[in-house]
């Protein structure tokens, strides 16, 4: 290389590479780098490196001779592939043999020889500069880059985050070492963490567990994480996990009673409280608050089901609400820690799209530490059959979050990867991944065979002295430990799980956990609604907000003609509210009651069906205006967050949000309905199993746009019959009004009463703009409340009818019109607005002027084998004592027809079905 190669770029691209290379050689391509030293050097100028040396280049055994500038390039050549590849260098893997090759660093590629090793080099900054041989130059890379942990960062574009973690793990060179007492207390744990298994294999043999044999360092990193967070600023902790282990953490790191632990192990053991607690004990959530350094920390391990990840983004919505309950605007007292198995980090999509939702405006909790523990197994399948990365934590790399990988046998180093994650955790707000490798000693589960499907790794495992064995030996051979001190730490913790055991045994009943205060004050979902209704002064005062405008805000024409104009006319002049009008009053009404409201989903700031404006964009800067927001004042506040394009995430997320705010209302709308299927799991395992399964009470609204317009069966169907067939025991309740005023106090009835249900709402679509579904203000204001079942507004005489027909949603409007236009008075259209739970007093009551009834109907949009029909049809026929004669759609393999021509044809045929053979005419 050669001045002539300056030629080839223009002067001020030279200069700034120039200047770049002078804040850190390593940011520019070891060519230009090895150009600009040796032409500083020709200069007659100090090396970069060596001015920013300071006095460590003074001390240095060696006289410097001018290197030449290809040299010294490739130096740091040398310097930057440790950097980026040493962690395939690393001795992370404690399943590794000893000997293992295939480092893809090797000086020789780069051209040393083994005359070079003993040849001074200046290193420049790295390692706080200086003068060293290039023997020593690698000694120390491989202590830094190859050791018990390995680092991968380069995929970080951002320098200053660079820069620091090359800062704290440059002081690795020199070797981690926290002391006798750190590395006792290292052992005692692990020691705790494998004798728990132990104990708990021998006094309950056969008994699933799901042990974290073989990853007891995770309670090592685990304690020096948590005896770290105090001082850190961090009050609270939000935990997730799988099965695996948990049973160890519940008693190592929550401190749960071992008694308790125990006594969920006895084959007599019932929960005390009817409902709630009905899953397997490795599935149960527990709160606990530990003292540390005269500070109280707060942590909460959440239930989770076996849907591996499931759990994942209800832990993170969780901390994003108690960061607003405690104010915790820098995001920094609230400390989201989720651990995973290896397995299903790669494999379920849901991590990547929680990952997806980290750094998002609505989203974000400070950032997440997550422990990977890395059994090197999922199941029985291995890694060379579960993914196609390299590592299980690839998928990770998207966000530019560190990814650790650390040796689960080491302990000081599982201590060091504790302290930095909350280092750099607290200083960026980020992510960060630790990802511990270990290995599974038993099978998938205490009964499992692991030698069946993995006979070599088994017998690997089988021969390996155990963490705790061999940290003992090391602490042995440094003088720091006796082999009676091993055994007294020993014995002490085995004494105490036989105390407690015996314990539990003399007095079981002491050791079930209490009925929370939750389940006392728990009770049925009422069948009639309470007084929902408002003032006027209320309704007017919301109102204004939503219509005036600030002087400088400029509305595009056409919102300002079709939906401000509407709006004005509706609240100053007595007109009628439409949908999203009345869904703006309830939500401005509880903003003023002092209630949180919070929406996110797909497009909810203008509404799929551009039907509601909550955020308005100015048209001629773009700047934004929130209404609503006007009424937020200390915690309470109105957020709405168009979210990613994930349904599973977004709705785990908001159950979360959900579950720590009791007094709020929180709602997720779908973009269509049937889209709600992408969080399936999200909605079976927590939003209608999590009361009955760990009494976990929430008020989640779901928003789900139904109803068949021709638009097919993906934007038809929000699938009413999966959402019914999951409802039991009062688990949930599922509405499906046809007028504003009713979504209005649906909504405010969610927050106003003594119950804690999700409330599933099928909400319209052309329903939205339709004239006739438009509600006067009376029907807002004072003693109105939700109703759960509709009268017929335009009934004939009751002795005149002789047909009851029974529907719920959108499919009125046409059956009154079809009634209207052929002048039928012998029909009565009774709407169920809430199919569960099924108002059958209400029901009973309506029809009983309607003495001369005998063809009683059932008429839905929706395909036989769907709907509301399944559900509702043999309740019905018990209520009235008859049999209900179906008018629908028949059964389909699909939702809907595609063709609107179709769908016209059928929507016609059910409609003049549900009036029998005299009205086909």
């Amino acid at each position: 290389m050669n001045a002539s190669i300056f030629s080839k770029l223009p002067p001020e691209e030279i200069t700034a590479l120039h200047q770049s290379w002078k804040n850190d050689p390593l940011s520019v391509d070891p060519l230009w780098a090895a150009w600009f030293d040796g032409y500083e050097l020709g200069s007659g100028g100090a090396p970069r490196e060596k001015e920013n040396a300071g006095n460590a280049a003074d001390t240095s055994p060696y006289t410097v001779p001018p290197e030449s500038a290809e040299r010294r390039g490739r130096v740091n050549q040398l310097i930057r592939a440790y950097r980026v590849m040493g962690h395939q260098c690393a001795r992370f893997n404690p399943l590794d043999p000893p000997d293992q090759t295939g480092c893809p660093v090797n000086p020789e590629d780069m051209g040393f020889r083994e005359e070079d090793m003993d040849q001074p080099v200046n290193i420049g900054t790295f390692m706080d500069g200086g003068t060293f041989t290039l023997r020593e130059i690698i000694t120390r890379l491989q202590k830094i880059y190859c050791g018990a942990i390995g680092f991968e960062y380069h995929h970080i574009d951002n320098l200053k985050i660079r820069s620091w973690i090359e800062e704290k793990i440059q002081l690795r060179a020199n070797g981690v070492d926290y002391g006798p007492e750190v590395r006792r207390e290292a052992l005692f744990h692990l020691c705790k963490a494998e004798l728990f298994e132990e104990f708990l294999g021998k006094r309950f043999m056969g008994e699933k567990r799901f042990s974290l044999e073989g990853g007891e360092g995770a309670i090592v990193l685990l304690d020096a994480m948590i005896k770290r967070c105090p001082a850190a600023g961090v009050s609270h902790i939000e935990m997730g996990m799988a099965h695996r282990g948990r049973l160890n953490v519940l008693a190592n790191i929550l401190h749960k009673p071992l008694k308790t632990i125990f006594r969920e192990f006895t084959p007599d053991y019932l929960p005390e409280s009817p409902i709630g607690r009905s899953d397997v004990k490795y599935h149960l959530g527990y709160a606990a608050t530990r003292h540390v350094d005269g500070k109280e920390l707060h942590i909460r391990l959440s239930s989770n089901p076996s849907h591996l990840e499931a759990v994942y983004p209800v832990v993170e919505g969780r901390a994003r609400a108690m960061q607003h309950n405690l104010q915790d605007a820098e995001r920094k007292r609230v400390l989201p820690l989720v651990l995973h198995g290896d397995a299903a980090f790669s494999g379920q999509g849901i991590v990547a799209e929680v990952l997806n939702l980290s750094l998002l405006k609505g989203y974000r909790t400070g950032g997440t530490v997550h422990l990977v523990i890395n059994n090197q197994i999922g199941f029985t399948t291995s890694p060379d059959e579960a993914r196609s990365s390299r590592y299980a934590t690839d998928v990770a790399q998207m966000l530019q979050s560190p990814i650790l990988h650390i040796n689960g046998e080491s302990p000081e180093d599982l201590v060091w990867a504790a302290d930095f994650a909350l280092q750099f955790r607290q200083e960026f707000g980020r992510d960060i991944i630790l990802d511990m490798y270990c290995y599974r000693r038993l099978g998938h589960n205490e009964t499992d065979q692991a030698a069946f499907t993995a006979p070599m790794q088994t017998k690997r495992i089988e021969a390996r002295p155990t963490a705790a064995a061999l940290y003992g030996t090391a602490l042995r051979k440094r003088g720091e430990l006796t082999e009676q001190q091993e055994r007294d730490i020993r014995n002490d913790l085995w004494e105490g799980m036989e105390q407690a055991y015996l314990q539990m045994k003399e007095n079981p009943a002491d050791y079930i956990l209490p009925a929370t205060a939750q389940d006392a004050d728990e009770t049925p979902l009422p069948r009639t609604s309470t007084r929902t209704g408002i003032s006027p002064e209320l309704f007017q005062r919301v109102g204004s907000i939503l219509t005036e405008l600030p002087d400088s805000f400029t509305p595009h024409p056409t919102l300002e003609k079709r939906f401000l104009a509407r709006r004005r006319e509706a609240f100053r002049e007595g007109g009628l509210l439409d949908w999203a009008m009345a869904e703006s009053l309830a939500w401005g009404s509880l903003l003023t009651e002092n209630h949180t409201v919070r929406l996110s989903g797909q497009d909810c700031q203008r509404g799929t069906f551009s039907q509601r404006h909550a955020v308005l964009h100015d048209f001629n800067d773009g700047s934004l205006y929130t209404p609503l927001e006007k009424l937020n004042h200390g915690t309470t506040a109105f957020r709405i967050y168009n979210s990613s394009l994930s349904e599973a995430s977004v709705l785990g997320f908001e159950y979360g949000y959900a579950l720590e705010s009791p007094d709020a209302l929180v709602m997720w709308e779908a973009q269509f309905g049937d889209f709600s299927n992408g969080a399936q799991v999200i909605v079976d395992q927590f939003i209608a199993a999590a009361e009955a399964k760990w009494n976990q009470k929430n008020r989640m609204v779901l928003l789900l746009p139904h109803g068949y317009e021709g638009a097919g069966s993906e934007h038809s169907s929000a699938r009413m019959e999966r959402y019914l067939q999951l409802c039991a025991d009062d688990n949930m309740q599922v509405i499906n009004p046809t007028t504003p005023a009713q979504y209005f106090h649906a909504l405010r009835r969610q927050v106003h009463r003594n119950v804690h249900k999700p409330l599933i709402i099928f909400t319209p679509k052309s329903l939205l703009s339709r004239p006739e579904a438009v509600s006067p203000h009376r029907e807002f204001l004072a003693s109105t409340r939700f109703r759960e079942v509709l009268p017929d507004p335009d009934t004939p005489a009751p002795d005149q009818v002789t047909r009851a027909v029974f529907c719920t949603g959108k499919i009125y409007y046409d059956l009154a019109a079809y009634r209207r236009e052929r002048n039928i008075s012998d029909t009565v259209i009774i709407r169920l607005e809430q199919i569960y739970p099924l108002a059958q007093e209400q029901l009973t009551y309506l029809l009983a002027p309607y003495q001369k009834v005998r063809d009683f109907v059932w008429c839905q949009e929706e395909p036989s084998n769907m709907g509301a029909w399944g559900h509702l049809r043999n309740r019905l026929g018990r209520l009235f004592a008859t049999s209900f004669r179906y008018a629908g759609r028949p059964s389909m393999a699909c939702p809907a027809e595609g063709a609107k021509a179709l769908h016209a044809a059928a929507q016609k045929r059910l409609i003049a079905a549900a009036f029998g053979p005299r009205a086909q005419s």
